[in-house]
């Protein structure tokens, strides 16, 4: 699992860093590719040599801002998937974090309600043989409980 974050994470900051490249190589691709079937498409009309190579120019020109805004949305897209990603991986930060939180303060106030049941249950205890002792005529030394002794906080 750790392999797959640290993979994303090395193609997040390329993206971060080599978006221009990586724009740049695919309009060129996208050219390479348009000016070899325009290129093609000439020949098999029969090569006129400069005019041919005029059409095929002028063909390849009328497409690079096509393949430009091609390529335009297709980094936009992956920018957009990527902008949400972060906003989703940050929402679940703050939710954990919120989780955390509640839970730590759950805990402790059921901390504090248990040791306020045991210290009930000490001075309970105590009282009780306060009691017994007082019954039996028998001379009572013990001191209470203490909150220095038992801390409910």
């Amino acid at each position: 699992m750790k392999n797959r974050w640290t993979f994303g994470n090395s193609i997040r900051e390329f993206w971060k860093t080599g978006k221009a490249g990586v724009a740049l190589f695919f309009i060129s691709i996208f050219v390479l590719i348009y000016g070899n079937t325009a290129l093609e498409f000439e020949v098999s009309r029969g090569w006129n040599g400069h005019e041919s190579v005029q059409n095929v120019m002028k063909d390849i020109s009328s497409f690079v801002p096509v393949g430009g805004a091609i390529v335009a949305m297709i980094i936009g897209g992956i920018d957009f998937i990527m902008l949400l990603s972060d906003w989703y991986a940050e929402r679940n930060k703050r939710l954990r974090q919120i989780a955390r939180e509640e839970g730590k303060a759950e805990g402790e106030a059921k901390g504090k309600a248990e040791g306020k049941v045991e210290e009930r249950e000490l001075w309970i205890a105590w009282n009780n043989r306060r009691l017994e002792a007082e019954a039996k005529g028998e001379k009572f030394n013990e001191p209470p409980p203490t909150e220095t002794q038992h801390p409910t906080e």
